[in-house]
């Protein structure tokens, strides 16, 4: 009896540390959460400040500005908290295909020539303009709701701009390669957007403007890093005779849609 008593109080004391220990892990659990959530709204606040205040000043925006900057990592309290900002319109926007006909077609053209470049199909494009316009008919190689009804789940097209490039994982046609391909040099934004030409990366100049080779894109962005264009017919002024604009309604020198990243 006296050692099943103590094998009794033994079990008991057992739970009850097992309970203790459990109860104070979800504390401590739910204290890293909450101190994290501050962080990244901290994060968030930063970048309002830094955006509030460069909307004060030149009516360009350049990667030499302080929005451009990283916010380092920072020791805060049990972590650390860094941010970065990024124009988002100095990449191609997949929601132009919605737009207007004539931005529509502007945007395609750079699009092909970006998907070409990464060694993506460039059927994707009528599935991802079915995506984001707003009618129902289906192009060459696109899809709408015939299609999507099949799949597992079923599904209905969007119709509509989408509002993240990841929203677009699910077209017809699209792999997870493909996604990560062109990823690097897109985004999802309001239609019509213009894009910045004191932004862009090379691969983006590179398929935004036939003609536009390595080369002279080096010395194009080298020349953009000691003065920034401050309009379009600046930039083209000093765009190398080689490359093609299409159309200069489609480009600008400034941004309103920026994407930030707070870790």
């Amino acid at each position: 009896i006296a050692m099943l008593l103590a094998a009794l109080v033994a079990a008991v004391t057992v739970a009850l540390a097992t309970g203790q220990e459990r109860w104070r892990a979800s504390v401590e659990h739910r204290r890293d959460q909450v101190q994290a959530e501050a962080l990244a709204q901290a994060g968030v606040q930063w970048a309002r400040t830094v955006l509030d205040d460069d909307g004060k000043g030149p009516p360009y925006d350049y990667l030499g500005e302080p929005w451009a900057l990283a916010l380092p990592p920072t020791p805060v309290g049990n972590g650390t908290v860094e941010g970065r900002i990024a124009d988002a319109q100095g990449l191609l926007n997949l929601d132009n295909l919605a737009a207007d006909a004539t931005v529509a077609a502007v945007e395609r053209a750079r699009l092909t020539a970006l998907f070409t470049a990464t060694g993506v199909p460039t059927s994707l494009l009528d599935a991802i303009a079915d995506a984001v316009d707003a009618d129902d008919v289906a192009r060459d190689a696109g899809a709408e709701d015939a299609f999507y009804a099949r799949a597992t789940p079923p599904m209905l097209t969007p119709d509509a701009p989408a509002l993240r490039v990841a929203e677009f994982a699910t077209v017809r046609g699209m792999t997870p390669q493909s996604l990560a391909a062109i990823s690097p040099f897109v985004a999802a934004l309001p239609p019509p957007t213009t894009l910045n030409v004191n932004t862009a990366p090379a691969e983006v100049l590179m398929a935004a403007f036939p003609g536009l080779d390595g080369d002279a894109t080096t010395a194009l962005l080298a020349g953009r890093a000691r003065k920034p264009f401050t309009t379009v017919a600046e930039f083209r002024a000093r765009l190398p005779q080689s490359a093609a604009v299409v159309d200069e309604r489609t480009l600008g020198v400034s941004s309103s849609y920026f994407l930030v990243t707070v870790d």
